[in-house]
């Protein structure tokens, strides 16, 4: 009998993250790996079935201690062409299939990372469409570097607007150098005709636009609405449809990065900004929406919904 056959066949999720309807939000793949199966070492492998399942991002889970409060889990990352050190859709997909059919009754579950800690989810209402929260890490992000100018050149070349749009241009490192741009509010970014191969060689990892906007008769106090659109061609993604981990980095640059001074401008003297939720919008083709906060412990705190879209198990190793 061959090793193939010994191995028992994996079971795998199709989600839709940060969807606020079942068929909008970011699509991730979930593949659980039983405890030491010898799968789990084989990056070559993993990255295989992340370029067939084609998705954004797939995560790749295997129990650490299961039976303890909360289950804990090692968990990782990979586009169709390349492992990425944090993934925030792509876990929440993870959090909700585990805490919905796995650990059904389980309140949160504790991921272990390579690169980004410890990620801790916490289901806040079950079943289709309900909503997880995600705690993750911030990207720290710089200003004033001698190489802004020129960035920000670069994406407004790629993206159709005017170099007079921008704000602030700031850089953080997500799976390589980043570039964040924030633009002014009359910039219709959801409507901008981006060409994403624009931004290589020089921008081969995350470019983030993203803007502040007026709050709305229905915005809640201490809320400010936050709006991206996400590219990263050189990860093998021209526009992700949501991220998790730029609206990550862009809680930390909003709340108590370089971003806040924009902030500060759609809320009353005084206010404290680590209890500001962020409404955020990421205004992709397919669309998605979640809540952003400030944790105690510094963490960006994500709210947002899922939805299992199928489930089988993988036939061929």
């Amino acid at each position: 009998m061959s090793t193939e056959t010994q191995l028992p066949r994996l079971k795998f999720h199709l989600v839709n993250a940060f969807a606020p309807t079942p068929h909008s939000g970011n699509q991730a793949a979930v593949v659980l790996f039983p405890k030491d199966d010898p799968r789990v070492l084989d990056e070559a492998y993993m990255q295989s079935l992340a370029a067939d399942f084609n998705y954004a991002d797939s995560a790749f889970v295997v129990p650490v201690n299961a039976g303890v409060h909360p289950p804990e889990y090692n968990i990782r990352w990979f586009t169709p062409t390349t492992e990425v050190p944090l993934c925030g859709h792509a876990t929440l997909a993870t959090s909700f299939i585990l805490l919905n059919y796995v650990h059904p009754g389980e309140p949160s579950v504790l991921f272990h990372t390579r690169m980004r800690g410890d990620v801790l989810a916490r289901l806040e209402e079950a079943g289709q469409g309900g909503r997880v929260a995600v705690n993750l890490h911030i990207a720290p992000t710089a200003t004033g570097s001698p190489e802004s100018s020129q960035l920000g050149g670069i994406i407004a070349e790629a993206c159709g607007f005017s170099a007079s749009d921008i704000e602030q241009v700031a850089t953080y490192d997500l799976g390589g150098p980043s570039a964040l741009t924030h633009v002014a509010e009359h910039v219709a970014l959801g409507d901008l005709q981006v060409t994403p191969s624009r931004l290589l060689p020089r921008l081969a990892a995350d470019v983030v636009v993203t803007q502040l906007l007026p709050p709305t008769a229905d915005t809640p106090p201490d809320t400010v609405r936050a709006a991206c659109r996400v590219f990263g061609p050189g990860l093998g993604t021209d526009e992700d449809p949501v991220t998790g981990s730029s609206w990550a980095m862009l809680t930390g640059y909003y709340l108590n990065g370089p971003g806040s001074e924009f902030t500060k401008r759609f809320l009353p003297a005084g206010s404290d900004l680590s209890r500001v939720t962020l409404d955020a919008r990421q205004l992709s083709a397919r669309g998605g929406s979640m809540t952003c906060t400030l944790s105690r412990d510094g963490q960006a705190q994500l709210v947002g919904q899922a939805w299992r879209t199928g489930h089988g198990f993988l036939e061929t190793f």
